[in-house]
């Protein structure tokens, strides 16, 4: 007797919205865990669209004795395997990100199964061009804007970059860059903000493999017939099509991070076109888990990894 997939879709969607509702119990605890830095200025909840939804808003965060100084600006969007996660637990991340001299934008976005894959995308999109547009109001520095992911959001943004360098996999993605976008029919279009560096933390690049993601998340991600639509070669990150549209990336794992093995194949295909990027690859240690400068962003090897991807945003023309 064949099984109820309608009841078995409602109860994945169930398990996902109470994976969220526990994840969100925790915060009020690590709020109590760690300080927020006194020399940071936060402005949490800025609107992005004009839908009024809660996703569609970002935090900024500002070193209070840059004055009205021109800062260089980083796009942070916060991980969680795109079905759980918020801005808000990338607080501390982001505020010590700030501290290296940067002015960071952490980008809130909807969570599947409320919505796919291609969603987020528009998004984070949405979030880029309202940083794009507000630049000036925020002293950021036009020419020297980079973005950094963990885990699920690290997928997200590789997919977003390579949709914006890459008129090809934007338009299988449903989107289309300006002009031709008004007359395609195409549901969204990427972000002209330039991003010229990278940083990926733990990245969950890889959706579609025979593990615990790839065996139930593609179809909430890119929809039921993602296997016959256009999108179906790129759900692979390694399509040369991706690889070869990506800015150049800072890639950060360790020995006991459970994706580990994403990092070093991802960086295989970098390495494999050629591509520019550099990778931290932690020794074993029990402190240093998956996306530990996010988790537990007062560890001295969390500084690290601060130190190095701003050492390797800097070195970028």
């Amino acid at each position: 007797m064949s099984r109820d997939l309608s009841k078995d879709t409602l109860l994945i969607k169930n398990i996902f919205y109470k994976q969220r509702e526990d994840f969100l119990k925790t915060l009020p605890e690590r709020d109590k865990k760690f300080t927020f830095p006194d020399d940071v200025e936060e402005i949490k909840n800025v609107p992005y669209a004009s839908d009024g939804l809660p996703a569609h808003r970002l935090d900024i965060y500002r070193p209070r004795k840059a004055g009205g100084q021109k800062l260089p600006v980083i796009v942070n969007v916060h991980g969680g395997g795109l079905i759980i996660g918020c801005k808000e637990f990338n607080r501390y991340f982001c505020a010590n990100l700030c501290k290296k001299g940067y002015l960071v934008f952490s980008v809130e976005y909807r969570l599947v199964p409320d919505c796919l894959f291609f969603d987020q995308c528009r998004d984070v999109f949405a979030a880029m061009d309202f940083i794009g547009e507000h630049l000036a109001e925020y002293s950021g520095l036009p020419d020297r804007i980079f973005a950094v992911g963990d885990s699920g959001g690290a997928c997200l943004l590789t997919y977003c970059l390579a949709m914006q360098n890459s008129r090809t996999v934007a338009k299988a993605a449903g989107a289309m860059s300006s002009p031709a976008y008004e007359a395609s029919g195409a549901d969204f279009a990427p972000s002209f903000l330039p991003v010229k560096a990278a940083g990926f933390i733990s990245g969950m690049f890889y959706t579609t493999r025979f593990d615990k993601i790839g065996l139930f998340l593609p179809n909430y991600l890119f929809g039921k017939g993602y296997r016959h639509s256009a999108f179906a070669p790129y759900v692979n990150p390694e399509h040369p099509d991706i690889i070869k549209a990506l800015p150049p990336c800072y890639l950060v794992t360790s020995h006991k991070d459970h994706l580990r093995n994403y990092t070093l194949q991802f960086e295989k295909a970098l390495s494999h076109y050629h591509m520019p990027h550099k990778l931290h690859d932690f020794p074993p240690d029990k402190k240093l888990v998956h996306a530990f400068s996010v988790f537990e962003p007062f560890l001295e090897e969390s500084d690290e990894t601060l130190q190095e991807i701003a050492k390797f945003f800097q070195s970028i023309d």
